[in-house]
């Protein structure tokens, strides 16, 4: 408005002076410039009116501009949320399906801990007088190395996993199994004692982040306990992707193009963090399912080894001294179970920073090799 008003006093400031010309040379006789005077008064009033149309476009275009602009800003700050929200769903998806598979994976492992572990401790504690040297070995494990401590160890764990089945290993939360998927029975099992086994489990899940996360926690619900809000995910720290997101979908709608360009690139950022998450999602459901597979096998085995010693025991008493060599090979083979499943149940999925644990592929293969795979 202020450039069109400009533009249309400077005509006729024109206009006033040429007529002062005009009224002049009228005056003093001087009629030469008569024609071309009277010319300019016909083509002024056009000059003013085209003055004040472009005067009206630039006004009108800054507007436009503006619009444009604003418009701009809301289409990229919806795109923003977008990004987010896409994101969002596809890692609460990979979450979802992965804790579903830790879940199964840390109750399988109770009732391994609980059935066959449980059971051959009872078994092996009859027996008297056994020497396992002398025996061929499967695989990497050596018979000749089980310990009593070793024993006492199975049958601590075996105990409270007892506890935990007994009470409904839902009792513990999918928290708790995660974490005994994702740390085995010995790390989770560290602090309790006999008669607390679910509450200390319950606990343990409580206060890691990403357990409580894999239990279907929220950040945005605050519900963290002694974690405080922050969980790592394979070296990312999930934390802060949250809070970013939380405050991208509250923020209100902005006109501010600059602003909202800050919106969009920092939903981008987020999102490539979200990515990785996934990935590593995937790599820990991935090696969760193949510890399923493994341990499945070894305890449907070795539930028929044990099967086997129970009627030895049967028919031939607890002297180990005494049994046949056939029945030796039975005993030496079921140490060498316990061991690989001890081994499978113990080791630990993941790091402290929840990725893999480089230590958990080479067990698999060891328990892999004892069932005769490649």
């Amino acid at each position: 408005m202020q450039a069109k008003g400009g533009a249309i006093a400077t005509c006729r400031y024109g206009i006033y002076r040429l007529n002062e010309y005009k009224d002049y040379h009228l005056k003093t006789g001087n009629y030469k410039y008569k024609y071309f005077i009277n010319k300019v008064n016909m083509v002024l009033p056009l000059i003013l009116g085209a003055a004040a149309l472009g005067a009206g476009l630039f006004g009108t275009k800054k507007g436009v501009d503006a619009a444009s602009a604003h418009s701009k800003a809301k289409n990229l700050q919806r795109e923003a949320q977008e990004v987010y929200k896409r994101s969002e769903f596809q890692l609460n998806s990979s979450r979802q399906v992965t804790a579903e598979t830790l879940e199964h994976l840390g109750q399988l492992k109770l009732e391994v801990w609980d059935e066959q572990l449980g059971r051959f401790v009872k078994l092996y504690e009859q027996l008297k007088n056994v020497e396992l040297t002398g025996q061929a070995n499967t695989g990497e494990f050596n018979a000749a190395n089980f310990t009593r401590d070793e024993l006492a160890q199975m049958k601590d764990i075996a105990l409270k996993a007892h506890e935990v089945v007994l009470g409904g290993a839902s009792a513990v939360g999918a928290g708790a199994l995660a974490g005994i998927a994702s740390y085995g029975g010995a790390i989770m099992f560290a602090s309790a004692s006999t008669g607390t086994a679910i509450s200390t489990l319950a606990g343990a899940a409580a206060t890691n982040a990403t357990l409580a996360w894999f239990g279907g926690g929220s950040l945005v619900a605050g519900g963290w306990g002694m974690a405080g809000g922050m969980f790592v995910l394979g070296g990312i720290v999930a934390g802060p992707i949250f809070a970013v997101g939380g405050m991208l979908m509250a923020a209100k709608a902005t006109e501010n193009l600059a602003k909202a360009r800050s919106y969009k690139a920092e939903a981008d950022k987020v999102a490539k963090e979200m990515e990785k998450a996934i990935s590593v999602l995937d790599a820990i459901n991935k090696v969760a399912k193949k510890f399923d597979e493994v341990i499945m096998r070894l305890s449907t085995a070795m539930t028929a080894e044990l099967d086997g010693l129970e009627s030895i025991i049967i028919d031939s008493g607890t002297n180990y001294a005494k049994y046949n060599q056939l029945q030796k090979r039975q005993v030496h083979l079921l140490v060498q179970f316990a061991q690989v499943l001890k081994l499978l149940l113990e080791t630990p999925l993941l790091t402290k920073d929840s990725a893999l644990d480089e230590s958990s592929t080479k067990a698999l293969k060891q328990g892999q090799s004892f069932l005769g795979e490649s």
